[in-house]
């Protein structure tokens, strides 16, 4: 959701300044992982802790009534909930999540996991702050659309508690796991229905990687079909046309915090600058403004060549999407001008899913990376799955 253009500017500012004032710090010290994990919202519920475990996952741990804020709440007629749930972390550590729940007044008896691209790596920047605490606008409006339609729909905080953007293997989990707590939820009654889901870009990256786990890790999912655009199916793609690159290398220096947040080893490559920068820059949220403020290549936050590492190749492998077989139908749909994410990636993952024998389709759209995010077939699509005329 983009946030107001003052807030924007402020932190793309806060960006420059924070790198360049990096750069006077003599020595790294990596000792302390903790300093580079984002800090609490100020919201008392949604900064809460649980044990949780031997719970099952997607077990509901606690959950509240929620205001959302216009303009959404003025375009809709809903009722919202945030709903607390038992998830599991890519290295098997038992966590929780929290999820968004909203149900039209007119329910069509159906439920879509909208994952937004939250692209950020701060706590404050996931859906359930944002919904109940900003005037903040969704573009595309694909909430609003899904609703209007008579879905429910379920927002999910699916970076977990570090804010692993871009990391599939912990947003996966996340997503189905918030799925399973919604369908749970006795005040939504949504029980049995049959589900789909959507994302774009950063959202695709939860949106395949969830569709490619639920044979395995919730089976009992009435999962319907997926729908990701823009996908970066294979992270390795983006040095070529992110790291440095304007407009979109603040976004790329924020992926890769939130995948070192999650990797072991990753952060001890960060030299002095490096330290300083993630430990400055562990709370910012993604924004128009911020596309372009730092053209700053990875390699300058570094001690060594980063791409040379062991660990950045295991993040490659470990990231990269594919790997599994979904079992329900794929749309995939995709920018022959997008600048951003190549179009290889999306093509290379459709054609390996489509020699496992998955339901997979890609369109190619004349169309760069943030305009094709508004194309109407991906819903039209989910209709089709739906049987929604």
């Amino acid at each position: 959701m983009s946030r107001p253009p003052w807030r924007a500017i402020s932190v793309a500012i806060a960006f420059v300044l924070t790198v360049f004032a990096a750069s006077t710090v003599v020595a790294a010290d990596t000792g302390d992982y903790s300093s580079f994990d984002p800090d609490p919202t100020g919201d008392a519920y949604l900064d809460q802790h649980f044990l949780t475990d031997g719970l099952a996952n997607g077990t509901i741990l606690s959950s509240r009534s929620v205001r959302i804020l216009p303009p959404l709440a003025a375009t809709s007629d809903f009722d919202a909930w945030q709903v607390w749930f038992k998830t599991t972390a890519a290295d098997g550590i038992s966590i929780a999540a929290i999820t968004t729940v909203m149900k039209p007044k007119a329910w069509n008896g159906r439920v879509v996991s909208n994952n937004y691209a939250i692209d950020s790596v701060g706590l404050k920047c996931n859906p359930s702050y944002q919904l109940t605490h900003e005037v903040s606008i969704e573009a595309p409006d694909i909430t609003r659309q899904l609703l209007s339609r008579g879905y429910a729909v379920v927002m999910t905080d699916y970076q977990g508690p570090k804010m692993a953007y871009a990391h599939g293997p912990t947003q996966a989990r996340e997503v189905l796991d918030g799925i399973r707590a919604a369908l749970q939820f006795p005040a939504a009654a949504l029980a049995g229905s049959p589900t789909t889901m959507i994302g774009y870009s950063g959202g695709a990256i939860a949106t395949v990687w969830a569709a490619q786990l639920q044979p395995s890790y919730a089976p009992e999912l009435r999962m319907l079909g997926a729908a990701a655009g823009g996908t970066p199916a294979d992270l390795s793609l983006l040095r070529a046309t992110m790291d440095g690159k304007p407009p979109a290398s603040a976004l790329y220096l924020m992926a890769a915090l939130g995948v070192a947040r999650v990797t072991p080893g990753a952060l001890d490559l960060l030299n002095a600058t490096g330290v300083q920068t993630a430990r400055e820059s562990k709370n910012l949220c993604s924004s128009a403004a911020l596309l372009g403020a730092a053209p700053i290549p990875l390699r300058s936050l570094t001690k060594v060549d980063p791409y040379q590492a062991e660990v950045t190749q295991r993040i490659y492998r470990e990231t990269k999407a594919g790997g599994l077989t979904p079992t329900m139908p794929i749309y995939l749909w995709h920018g022959v001008f997008d600048e951003w994410i190549p179009v290889a990636g999306a093509q290379a993952l459709q054609q390996r899913w489509q020699s496992a024998g998955v339901n997979v389709s890609l369109t190619l759209l004349p169309c760069d990376h943030l305009s094709c995010a508004f194309t109407p077939g991906a819903i039209d699509r989910i209709d089709e799955w739906m049987g929604v005329a």
